[in-house]
Order: C-alpha cells, then structure tokens, then sequence
C-alpha cells in the first residue's frame, strides 16, 4: 500500500505544482486535469509491480452489467448530501433559491459525463479499484475507509492552494486550519458512501457513477447563486454540505452495523 500511496502522492503532487505556481495555459490545465489520474497510475503501476493481471484490474473497471437498482443507489446517495445540505445552509446565514435549479438541469448530463471522465470519477480506478479492496482485507470495513479518506483527503491540500483568491477564498492562514479540517471531514464522509456502493456491486464503475454524481450535485445542485461559492461564502456552503454528507455516512454505517455491505471472503 504503501507503493500506491506514494506513487499517487508524487505523480499528482508534481502535475498540481503547475497551477498552484500559477504557470500559463495550457500547462495550467493540463497540470490541474493531469494530476486527477494519479490513482489510476499508481493503482496500474503498483497491480504490475507486485505481478498481479494489470488487464484483469483494468477489466473491472468498464463491468457494467449490474442489477439496475445499484445505479439508481448511486445516482440517490450522490444527491442526498445536497439535499440535506440544501435544507441545512440557510440556518449558516445562506439564502437558497430553488428556482436557480430549472436554468441548470440542461447541464447535468455534460457536466456528469465530463467529471467522471476526467473530474472525479477517473480517481476511483485506484481509490476503490485497487486500495479499498487490500486495505478491507486487513482491517474491518470502517477503518479501512476511514483511512483511505484520510490518505484521499489529504492528496487534495495542492488544490486549497492552487485557486487561493478564488474559490475557496482563503485569504489568511487563519482561514487554513476551518478550510483543511472541513474538506478533509467532507471527503472522508464521501467516502463511507463509496465504500458501501463498491461494496455491495463489487463494481468500480458504480463507484465512477457516484463520485461524478457527488461532484456534479455539487456543482449544479446546490440552489444558490455562484457569487455565494467564492470566497466567504464557500466555507459555510462547505460545513452545511459536510454535515449533509456524515448524516448519510452515519446512516449507512448503522444500518450496516459497521459492515458497509462488506462480505468477508469465503462467505456466502
């Protein structure tokens, strides 16, 4: 794992160097959507290197032969953080405006189709695809996620950096340390939800349905004005988001009591 870890770490780290020193176009974007694959070629990379089938890996990535009802799972627990957050962020002094949602579904689909192939969902390859599955066989299914969140969460602190004036308005140190704690706390919630989805289908590609959901609702489904994800106003968007996301997580996690539709191996 920890030759997965630190491929992951050095080819994203490196490509993200680009537009956190604020290079020019292209290399700005190129370095910014390049670094996303970082899981990917390390889950490829580290599957070669200990001489496991790298086509066999990559197989289970485009297995789209699923029970229908897992795709609708997916495609409902990506919007329900949202909605609990929708419900959440006016009590944080955010006002919501629910009409802003008709002037964005003719978005949804591009912008889904976009983010799972290079906005999120190309993550998933490496994250689901190749260390949850090694890491659930050490530990139980809760801690195995919670450390992976972490690991994932924290392979994202080049991207606080890289827009600091523009989305996530971190205009001082001071505003860091809320900034870090809540994306770190917001992404390992994201990730429960992930576990129990790879868990039950066994499927790398409904964990690419539900990151792009995650990050598409996000985007597109967060009923209020843009201006209020820029700057000040993005940290209260975030919490209420991050809160909506852990009531799921919590949710999954008693139902499932802890197991996240993990089976052990040799259980029928």
């Amino acid at each position: 794992m920890a030759t997965f870890f630190g491929i992951t770490y050095l080819f994203s780290w490196l490509a993200w160097s680009l537009p956190v020193l604020q290079v020019g176009e292209p290399w700005r974007t190129i370095g910014y959507v390049g670094g996303g694959f970082g899981p990917a070629v390390a889950g490829a990379l580290t599957t070669w290197l200990v001489g496991d089938s790298v086509r066999d890996w990559a197989r289970q990535i485009v297995r789209w032969r699923l029970w229908p009802g897992w795709y609708v799972l997916a495609l409902a627990l990506a919007v329900l953080p949202v909605a609990l957050a929708t419900v959440i962020v006016p009590s944080l002094g955010v006002d919501v405006d629910i009409g802003l949602l008709r002037g964005r579904l003719a978005e949804l689909l591009p912008t889904f189709v976009l983010i799972a192939l290079i906005g999120g969902g190309n993550e998933e390859p490496g994250w689901r695809g190749f260390a949850l599955p090694r890491l659930e066989a050490r530990f139980a299914p809760l801690p195995a996620t919670l450390l992976l969140g972490v690991v994932w969460g924290l392979w994202h602190l080049p991207l606080l950096a890289a827009e600091p004036g523009t989305l996530h308005g971190l205009a001082s140190l001071g505003d860091l340390a809320p900034m870090v704690g809540l994306t770190l706390a917001n992404i390992v919630g994201y990730g429960v939800l992930l576990t129990y989805v790879y868990n039950v289908a066994r499927s790398v590609l409904l964990a690419i349905v539900l990151h792009a959901g995650f990050n598409t609702a996000n985007a597109l489904l967060v009923p209020i004005p843009g201006a209020a994800l820029t700057g000040d106003g993005y940290l209260p968007v975030l919490a209420a988001t991050t809160v909506g996301v852990w009531l799921a997580a919590l949710g999954l996690v008693a139902a499932t009591r802890g197991r996240l539709g993990h089976e052990p191996a040799g259980s029928s």
